[in-house]
C-alpha cells in the first residue's frame, strides 16, 4: 500500500474486498502527519463502538514508553475526555479530547494538548472499512507542529491499535 508509513506488518488486505487506493491516498498529508492501517478480525460494528465511545476509549489506549510514561483517562462528558500523562508523580502534559462520529464508520477526534512548553491541537481522523473476516481501520493524525510529538503519537497509536486489536480477537 503505497503512501502508509507504520503500517503494521502482515496485514492482508483481500483485494476482492477492499480497494487498496483507498487508504494508500491521503489528501493533504504533511510528514510529520502519522498513517497507520490494521487489520481487525471483528465486525466493524464492534471495532466502531470502540473508537466512538470515551469510556471505552481507556480500555485499549497505551502510553507511548509504558515503562516511563502513564496515561490517566477521565471521562469529561458524553464525547469529551481528558488524559494527564504522568511520569513518574510528575504530570507532563494533559490532552483534552473530544470524540465525534463524523460520518457512516467514521470517528474524528480533536485532540488539545497542553504541557508546560506547548500547547497544540491536532485531528485524528479513522475510517473503518470492511474486509474478508473483519474490517480494516485507516488512521490518520494530523496537525503537529512538533516531531517528537509526532513521532511519540506514531508509538502509541501503534501499541494501542495493537492492544485493540487483541481484545476484539478476545471477545
Amino acid at each position: 500500500m503505497n503512501g502508509l508509513t507504520n503500517t503494521k506488518p502482515n496485514t492482508q488486505i483481500d483485494p476482492g474486498q477492499i480497494d487498496p487506493r483507498m487508504i494508500a491516498r491521503i489528501p493533504g498529508q504533511h510528514e510529520r502527519d502519522v498513517a497507520l492501517s490494521f487489520q481487525f478480525r471483528a465486525d466493524s460494528s464492534r471495532v466502531f463502538y470502540a473508537l466512538s465511545i470515551p469510556e471505552y476509549i481507556e480500555a485499549w489506549l497505551e502510553a507511548p514508553d509504558t515503562d516511563d510514561l502513564r496515561f490517566v483517562f477521565n471521562q469529561i462528558a458524553e464525547e469529551t475526555f481528558r488524559i494527564n500523562l504522568y511520569r513518574g508523580d510528575t504530570l507532563q502534559a494533559s490532552v483534552d479530547g473530544s470524540c465525534w462520529v463524523v460520518g457512516e464508520n467514521q470517528v474524528r477526534y480533536i485532540w488539545k494538548t497542553a504541557s508546560p512548553i506547548a500547547a497544540t491541537e491536532t485531528v485524528v481522523d479513522m475510517k473503518l472499512l470492511p474486509g474478508a473476516g473483519g474490517c480494516v481501520l485507516a488512521l490518520k493524525h494530523s496537525g503537529f507542529q512538533d516531531p517528537v510529538e509526532s513521532a511519540r503519537c506514531r508509538r502509541m497509536w501503534q501499541q494501542s491499535l495493537e492492544r485493540l486489536c487483541r481484545l476484539m480477537e478476545k471477545n
